[in-house]
């Protein structure tokens, strides 16, 4: 019997010993499992993230203009796996570049697995500047039968098969295709092909109505002057082909055909280059009116402190007048009385400095100043504006406040004694459209009352503090002024932004194109204040990658600085095809083959261009926008374009007006509209300050 039970607890015990073996081995697997499974997920994590900063990483060295280590990172991303972000990407460094083959590559790779209309439209411009046009035809025409509802694609999609069918000299497709691309988006470059199509038809006439369409979209577009010159001449209208040929000329004086045309029909009509009269404002002759009528003004409660605003410098004769008796004074010494509206006349004749009332005549050596008795306005006659500038002209300019006359060694310097408020009353509605939303012209006030005050003393050396033009403010006195921009004024004054207790240099543009620029990207200095923010009303992501960038600025996001009861669409998208003839006149560097940005700011803005010729390579850091034909801004992407296997342009897409630091008054006006209050608005544009009230 113990025999039996022995055997069955042996049995037993075999079997509970394989039973927990096999628990143990499961358990073990389990554990084992999980524990690989959790290796390969934080395997999998560490990969993520080595591509997020691969990404960052490719994107800064493409940002700071190093595109063959940016091209290397890319790459490094593609050897983990395919990523469709890294391949894009590296597609739009190679379009940078203007190395199509390999654009080519890398979009055929995307759509091998995907179709995305953005990228087929990439592609297929690749093609066309590699001559490869029936293929860029059929990637084009996939675009039209996909259904696509973006405007921009499709405008583009146009654009180009409007250009494949003017190679083929299928002129009424070629105008088809445009007009539709107009359909979505009134864009300069398509009213410029527009007309290019009417010209080589013999169309002339319709020609010139659409090259002048495009410079109305785009003043400064570059070789419509030229079409439309050559246009007159062909419908024999010399006189008008005149005034054409000469912009064409600035704008391209290594044209010979242009010179050849200019030169000859000299020599036919010179009458057509008499000048007589086209005179520069300070060569016009002035006159003084016998009667003025003053405008009507108030006091102001609290007017702030006094500023002296420079009106005039270096005249050899000034003439004023005033709104209510007045005095006149050299030093303490009282050296006229006047009457309102009596003429005074302020001269230098044989190096002595007369002032000239009816039969008085009075010596003076030093400052004087003249201060109504009344609050009255000052009035002062023939005042230049534009001076230097064929569009500049002649008008008299009532002022608040008194004047002072300085004598100096080649004339007389006429300085508006204002207080601040007064001051701004003019100034404003000179900045911003007194007709915009009350809260807009609020944010501007305050804005202009701390950029006056952090810029005090900018002209000391010439005897006053701040100058009337744009270099300072546009200032023209009591009559540019407004009601609803003087009540925006009122309602704010004394109060002032500050940035560790100091006014601040209150920087503003009228369009960002969507997002504003930090200070030191744009210029060489770092502000605290100045930094880049977005206008759109989704934050995308900035810095972009450079994929993302060209988008963004090849399209029309939705942002505040969007609004187009404030601004033209073309103020906030554009594009320029400024030919390498053009670049090569205009930056004195021969055989052109290659312009790349070498640094870019946050938000996209290039900072400095370097531009590759046969001879010669040169980075160009300032005046870019100049240099380049005046364009809006310095935030633009640069497209190569190739004909015949020769490089023939570079197309700018780009974004903006002005230098998209601190604020954009578009944005202001939309803010505005959208219930932001001009605090609230101010504090979104200028980062960390305080709005202090000072009186």
């Amino acid at each position: 019997m113990w025999n039996k039970l022995e055997d069955k607890y042996l049995k037993v015990t075999a079997i509970g010993v394989i039973l927990l073996s096999l628990i143990s081995s499961g358990i073990f697997a389990y554990y084992n499992h999980s524990s690989q499974q959790e290796v390969k997920e934080n395997q999998e994590e560490q990969v993520v993230y080595d591509l997020d900063k691969l990404l960052d990483e490719a994107r800064s060295l493409y940002y700071q203009g190093e595109y063959d280590e940016s091209i290397e990172k890319y790459k490094q991303i593609l050897e983990y796996k395919d990523n469709k972000i890294a391949r894009e990407n590296l597609a739009s460094v190679y379009e940078t570049l203007g190395e199509y083959s390999l654009v080519i590559k890398e979009y055929e790779a995307i759509l091998e697995k995907e179709d995305y209309v953005d990228i087929r439209l990439d592609l297929a411009i690749a093609y066309y500047n590699l001559d490869k046009i029936n293929e860029a035809k059929i990637e084009l025409e996939k675009i039209l039968n996909s259904q696509s509802e973006d405007k921009f694609i499709l405008r583009d999609t146009n654009y180009y098969l409007s250009l494949i069918s003017f190679k083929e000299e299928n002129y009424q497709q070629a105008e088809d295709y445009i007009r539709s691309a107009l359909g979505y988006n009134n864009f300069a470059l398509g009213y410029y092909q527009l007309g290019k199509i009417n010209f080589v038809q013999g169309k002339y006439s319709i020609a010139i109505d659409n090259y002048k369409k495009a410079l109305t979209t785009d003043g400064s577009l570059k070789g419509v002057n030229r079409m439309i010159a050559l246009s007159y001449l062909n419908l024999g209208e010399d006189r008008n082909a005149v005034i054409y040929l000469k912009q064409a000329n600035k704008e391209n004086s290594s044209d010979q055909a242009i010179q050849e045309n200019l030169d000859r029909l000299k020599e036919e009509h010179p009458e057509y280059f008499d000048d007589k009269d086209l005179t520069l404002p300070e060569e016009r002759k002035r006159e003084i009116p016998k009667v003025v009528t003053f405008k009507e003004i108030k006091p102001i409660e609290s007017p702030g402190r006094e500023l002296r605003i420079g009106i005039i410098e270096d005249e050899e004769e000034v003439y004023f007048r005033v709104g209510s008796d007045f005095i006149i004074k050299e030093g303490e010494k009282i050296i006229l009385e006047g009457k309102k509206s009596e003429l005074v006349k302020a001269i230098i004749r044989d190096d002595k400095y007369y002032l000239i009332a009816g039969e008085k005549e009075i010596v003076f050596s030093d400052s004087i100043q003249v201060r109504p008795k009344e609050y009255a306005p000052v009035l002062v006659h023939n005042i230049i504006y534009g001076r230097g500038y064929y569009w500049g002209g002649i008008e008299d300019r009532q002022y608040r406040g008194a004047l002072e006359l300085i004598p100096q060694e080649k004339g007389i310097t006429v300085v508006n004694l204002v207080h601040m408020e007064e001051y701004l009353m003019a100034v404003i509605p000179s900045e911003m459209s007194a007709l915009w939303p009350i809260e807009a012209l609020k944010t501007q006030a305050v804005a202009a009352r701390s950029y006056t005050l952090a810029n005090l003393g900018k002209h000391s050396k010439d005897g006053y503090d701040l100058c009337s033009d744009v270099h300072c403010a546009a200032y023209r006195g009591i009559n540019r002024e407004h009601p609803n921009s003087n009540q925006a004024v009122l309602e704010t004054a004394g109060e002032v932004m500050t940035y560790n207790g100091k006014a601040v240099n209150a920087v503003y543009s009228a369009n960002s194109g969507g997002y504003t620029e930090n200070s030191e990207d744009v210029w060489t200095f770092e502000i605290g204040y100045l930094r880049a923010v977005s206008t759109e009303k989704e934050d995308s992501q900035f810095p972009l990658n450079p994929a993302e960038l060209k988008d963004w600025l090849r399209k029309s996001p939705d942002s505040y600085s969007k609004a187009l009861q404030y601004t033209k669409e073309s103020h906030y998208r554009w594009q320029r095809n400024l030919s390498v003839e053009y670049l090569e006149n205009s930056l004195g560097i021969k055989g052109i083959k290659k312009i790349v940005p070498t640094y870019r700011g946050k938000a996209g803005s290039v900072k400095s261009l370097l531009v590759v010729g046969t001879e010669e390579e040169k980075e160009i850091t300032y005046s870019l926008r100049s240099k380049f034909g005046g364009l809006r801004s310095n935030r633009f992407w640069i497209q190569p374009q190739y004909q015949d296997g020769k490089l023939v342009s570079f197309l700018f897409y780009g974004g903006g007006w002005g230098h998209s630091v601190g604020m954009d008054q578009v944005a202001v006006a939309a803010m505005a509209d959208d219930n932001y209050q001009y605090i609230d608005i101010l504090n979104h544009f200028y980062t960390d300050t305080t709005i202090e009230d000072r009186y």
